[in-house]
C-alpha cells in the first residue's frame, strides 16, 4: 500500500509537468509542429493535427491527473511518455541526433540516449500511481510536504534537462 501523499506528490508533479508543456505548445503551436516534423515519423500533412492532437491529449492527462479519475490521467501520460520515447529512439537508431526533442524547456540541443533513460525514470514512476493508497485522513503537514514535493520536482526535473542539454551540446561540440 502506498501512502496517499507519495500518490498525491506524484499525480501533481505529472499534472504540473503536462500543464507547463502544454502552456508551452500554447506559446508557439508552429515551433511545435516544426519539432514533430523534424523527427520525420508522421506524413508532412498530418503533422499540424498531430501537433493539435497531441497538445489536447496533454489537457486532458493535466485535468484528470488533478481529479478523482487520475488513474486515466496516469495512463494518457504514460501514453504520451512512450510516445514521445518511441519517436526519440526512432531517431537515435537513425543517427538523427540533431533534432529538437521538442522535450519541456529544451533549447535545440539534440537528443540522446539520457532523453530515454530520463522519460524511462518517468515512466517507472508513472508505474507508482497505480499502485493502491493507504486510507488514512490527510493533515496540514502532508499538503505542505506535497507542496515541497512540486517544487523539488520541478526544480530536479529542470536541472536534469540543463544537464542533458549541456552534455549534448559537449557531444556535438566534440563531433
Amino acid at each position: 500500500m502506498l501512502d496517499p501523499v507519495v500518490l498525491y506528490s506524484l499525480v501533481g508533479g505529472f499534472a504540473l509537468l503536462f500543464a507547463l508543456s502544454a502552456l508551452e505548445k500554447y506559446q508557439d503551436m508552429t515551433a511545435f509542429q516544426l519539432k514533430l516534423e523534424n523527427y520525420q515519423m508522421l506524413p508532412t500533412a498530418l503533422t499540424a493535427g498531430m501537433a493539435n492532437v497531441v497538445f489536447m491529449m496533454e489537457i486532458v492527462a493535466t485535468t484528470l491527473l488533478l481529479t478523482p479519475a487520475y488513474l486515466y490521467g496516469a495512463a494518457l501520460s504514460a501514453i504520451l511518455i512512450l510516445a514521445y520515447t518511441s519517436g526519440i529512439a526512432f531517431n537515435l537508431a537513425r543517427g538523427r541526433t540533431h533534432i529538437d526533442c521538442g522535450c519541456l524547456g529544451s533549447q535545440g540541443e539534440g537528443i540522446s540516449g539520457y532523453h530515454l533513460l530520463r522519460n524511462s525514470t518517468l515512466l517507472l514512476l508513472l508505474l507508482v500511481c497505480f499502485i493502491p493508497i493507504t486510507d488514512r485522513q490527510l493533515v496540514w503537514l502532508d499538503y505542505s510536504t506535497i507542496v515541497l514535493f512540486l517544487g523539488a520536482s520541478a526544480a530536479i526535473y529542470a536541472t536534469a534537462n540543463l544537464m542533458i542539454a549541456h552534455a549534448n551540446q559537449h557531444r556535438l561540440w566534440w563531433s
